[in-house]
């Protein structure tokens, strides 16, 4: 349901984040910031999408707007008043299906009007219309079981729906299904949308496809990582149906991915010490490791080496079926280690990552290590391991998150453990919750 600019401009907007920042205790029970200083509107008769690579903030930000997470500062509003709690005039549709399976599709959909104190009769009309609405027409009683995914996700829509919220949010719902199934429920919701029997008005999507989000928003807002803040923001001015071959949808996709791969893959030298300088612990600058198995990192040279035409990363991410965020994090992690350079959107092998990938195993192992010693995080634990046999992992995780703020010092460990582990260099005793140098590396290990 569209209305006019000037319309939209008298109006408040549906719902605000004002200054928003969230911060979590991870597991270890040190703070990591998620969010910081957010400022973002979705207004009356929008379709407003968010991207960001995977671990940015996204559905962070979505449960502080809709009053699920309360924020650590800032506030949260909807219709220009602050929110206390769940904000009542907004419903969401989840990437997993989360159906009640011993209910029927009518008993579930009802289910959106539990906190709403309607008559039966009232209910029944409700539950009817949105049934109706997303094309259920004939599976009041159907079970989820009977459904298929497309079906069940059909279920959760109309459960969204059922309390005529002023902002429907979704949460990477069409991820989970197939490429057809998926085109077919956008493109239906986009109808509902722009109907005016609908009463459905604003629509608010987080999303890692950046196609998708092109396909069907009339605003795009990026969301930067660590600790995720807004990065770009896009009108969409682009009519409906759209097409993904119109030159002007190809463009509004390649700034977007541009300004992600920009990023995250910056065209800057890397600032490494020197051999043989000594690392602070006080140093400032540190730069992150991604949270990247090694099987990952050896699966992206030997495709590259294999497949010398897929000179970008957009065809790298199509290649490996990741999304783009995941892809960036794998590309990241091989360029770190200087076994790739990344010169704009293009992905090429350097020098060393081609003696690299042409190597042996245990050859491979040895110029792996010789790079992760180059890596400022190793260096810290090294060479604490240089003058004690064995350090608590405790302590290495405190390190991480004095080093790194904004980065889950618990995951990062996991994953310097994993390097370490393949390079010979470290080890981890779960039991004992220490991590060692292994006696007589034997080159047996295998990434996972």
């Amino acid at each position: 349901m569209n209305i006019t600019p000037s319309d939209k401009d008298d109006l408040p907007p549906v719902a605000e984040l004002c200054a928003v920042s969230k911060t979590f205790n991870t597991a270890g029970g040190h703070e990591l910031k998620v969010l910081e200083n957010i400022n973002l509107a979705v207004h009356d008769g929008e379709f407003l999408a968010l991207l960001g690579q995977s671990g940015s903030g996204k559905s962070t930000l979505l449960r502080c707007l809709t009053g699920l997470v309360a924020p650590s500062a800032g506030r949260a509003l909807s219709g220009g008043k602050t929110c206390h709690g769940v904000n009542p005039e907004a419903s969401i549709v989840f990437q997993t299906f989360a159906l009640y399976p011993w209910l029927t599709v009518e008993q579930n959909v009802a289910v959106g009007l539990m906190a709403r104190n309607v008559t039966w009769a009232a209910r029944d009309a409700a539950v009817d219309r949105a049934i109706e609405l997303i094309g259920l027409g004939n599976y009041h009683t159907a079970y989820p079981r009977e459904l298929s995914g497309g079906m069940r996700q059909r279920v959760g829509i109309a459960r969204a729906l059922v309390a005529q919220p002023k902002l429907l949010c979704l949460d990477e719902a069409f991820s989970a299904l197939d490429v057809l199934t998926g085109e077919n429920l956008r493109q239906e919701l986009l109808t509902l949308w722009r109907s005016p029997e609908s009463g459905l008005s604003s629509i608010f999507m987080v999303t890692h496809n950046i196609e998708e989000a092109v396909e069907m928003a009339t605003r795009i807002v990026v969301l930067f990582p660590r600790p995720g803040r807004i990065g770009l923001v896009l009108d969409n001015p682009l009519p409906y149906p759209r097409d993904s071959r119109d030159p002007e949808f190809q463009r509004l996709v390649s700034v977007i991915h541009e300004s992600i791969t920009t990023m995250a893959l910056p065209d800057l030298p890397q600032d490494i010490p020197l051999s043989g300088q000594p690392v602070s612990r006080g140093r400032s600058r540190m730069e992150s490791i991604p949270l990247v198995p090694v099987g990952q990192i050896l699966g992206l040279m030997s495709i590259l080496r294999d497949s010398p035409e897929l000179s970008n990363i957009y065809d790298i991410s199509d290649e490996i079926g990741k999304e783009f965020g995941e892809t960036i994090a794998i590309v990241k992690a091989a360029e770190i280690l200087d076994f790739i350079d990344t010169p704009q959107q293009d992905v090429r092998f350097t020098e060393l990552g081609r003696r690299f990938v042409d190597a042996d195993r245990l050859a491979r192992r040895e110029i792996f290590k010789a790079q992760v010693l180059k890596l400022r995080l190793f260096q810290i634990i090294i060479a604490t391991l240089e003058e004690t046999e064995e350090v608590e992992a405790d302590q290495v995780i405190q390190d991480i998150a004095s080093a790194l703020p904004y980065d889950n010092p618990e995951k990062t460990f996991q994953t310097m453990v994993a390097w370490g582990r393949y390079a010979g260099l470290m080890d981890f005793n779960a039991n004992t919750r220490t991590v060692f140098v292994p006696e007589g590396d034997t080159g047996e290990y295998v990434p996972m």
